[in-house]
């Protein structure tokens, strides 16, 4: 599949199949966002893939109400990091981007799985936190949901147009310029 296909593919479905996982296959994906690149190879980033029955329930008692299709996940994966793991230019610091590159690492290989991967802020962190044993001071960054694909009936309507419509993204114009900053980059109202 060419990289731009997979980029395109991906996206964050939500109707899933509870079919466990293969730790084979979950180690590929682990992989792949371990392969990504950082600053100074600082990889400041960690991934908690949690799979037990027991710690995926008390997990999923943190999603958020508008996360209820996760519950059908058969594993979700908290993506930790900490600011002081990373680089730091003055007051730019690069864990966040850094972190962000490696989840996408990881949903492209899901895409080559054949997996969905949906990336969720909707949960409660200290909760979380709590559950899978993370220090106070670092930062569950987004948990993200993972499945083969399932049946969609049980969706709200809302998610289901979302799950079977175009995918809607900006004209990209209105994302990328050439040379210098145009004003037409500004989100609207912004």
């Amino acid at each position: 599949m060419a990289m731009l296909e997979a980029i395109e593919k991906r996206r964050a479905y939500r109707a899933l199949d509870t079919k466990p996982i293969d730790e084979e296959v979950l180690l590929r994906l682990a992989e792949a966002a371990h392969s990504a690149p950082s600053s100074m190879n600082s990889q400041p980033w960690r991934l908690v893939t949690v799979t037990d029955e027991t710690v995926l329930g008390q997990l999923k008692e943190a999603l958020t109400p508008g996360n209820y299709w996760a519950k059908k996940a058969p594993a979700l994966v908290a993506v930790v990091t900490n600011n002081s793991w990373g680089m730091t230019l003055g007051e730019r610091n690069y864990a966040p981007f850094e972190l962000g590159m490696a989840t996408m690492a990881y949903q492209l290989q899901a895409v080559q799985e054949g997996l969905y991967v949906h990336p969720i802020a909707g949960f409660n962190a200290e909760l979380a936190k709590n559950v899978l044993g993370i220090a106070e001071e670092d930062s569950i960054m987004v948990l993200m949901v993972v499945g083969y694909p399932g049946d969609s009936s049980h969706l709200s309507k809302k998610h289901l147009e979302s799950e079977n419509g175009k995918r809607d993204r900006l004209p990209l114009e209105k994302v990328h310029a050439f040379n210098h900053f145009d004003n037409q980059l500004k989100p609207e109202g912004k």
